[in-house]
């Protein structure tokens, strides 16, 4: 069955060449991204038809209906299927102010791991309005607080907010062991991550685009897939 990030499946209804007249700050994040792209053997679209029912539809805490999406890298690397895009929405919740936001949005397909709850883990970086939108987003789920007793755990909390349904707490201790807690507390650049069914998605800010960003989300993101299969037996 081809993935559903599929290059060969959007081609013919890619729209707009990269070389499309853009102003300074478009053009220098649409190069960033195609670099990316080149250098981690993904192909790159500025942008997809929305007409396109093959099209790649990145979810998650992100999405708006005011959403615009672009700079698409999309393909298999490390023997996992993913797309990266860069996210432009604006964020509104009843009763908080509207913020407006850019971020590299990176989705990768899990390969064992099918089925599994929703768990997200967001960082400081996100705003009450975010936290509100994601906590009324689904039934059942609250603010998590892991076993204090376990080693770096403190820091875990720290830089981290766990939000899931109490019922799945045996999947989440099943998921995330210590040494996992420990490498994801010590990380120097944290990223949010949304895990559910067979997909994991994985966002930070990317009002300052840069390579080492781009780069960096996406080595966190094949280390936490293959962390996440590996503990599915």
């Amino acid at each position: 069955m081809p993935s559903k990030w599929s290059p060969t499946r959007l081609k013919k209804r890619a729209s707009g060449v990269y070389y499309r007249v853009g102003g300074s700050d478009t053009v220098r994040r649409r190069v960033i991204l195609t670099d990316f792209a080149s250098k981690h053997d993904l192909v790159y679209f500025h942008s997809v038809s929305s007409d396109d029912d093959h099209a790649p539809v990145i979810r998650g805490a992100t999405a708006t209906v005011n959403q615009r999406d672009s700079n698409f890298c999309i393909g298999t690397h490390a023997g996992y299927d993913m797309a990266l895009i860069e996210r432009a929405a604006d964020m509104r919740f009843v009763g908080f102010e509207a913020t407006a936001h850019k971020w590299y949005v990176l989705e990768i397909d899990l390969k064992r791991a099918r089925n599994l709850p929703f768990i997200f883990l967001g960082t400081r970086q996100l705003t009450k309005a975010f936290y509100a939108k994601v906590l009324t987003s689904r039934r059942n789920i609250r603010y998590i607080q892991l076993d204090s007793s376990q080693k770096d755990m403190n820091a875990f909390h720290g830089t981290y907010a766990l939000i899931a349904s109490p019922s799945e707490l045996a999947t989440i201790y099943r998921l995330f062991t210590h040494d996992v807690i420990d490498a994801i507390a010590a990380h120097k650049h944290p990223f949010t991550v949304e895990i559910e069914g067979d997909s994991l998605i994985i966002f930070t800010e990317a009002d300052k685009p840069s390579a080492q960003l781009a780069d960096k989300l996406l080595h966190y993101g094949l280390w936490l897939a293959k962390t996440i299969d590996e503990q599915i037996t």
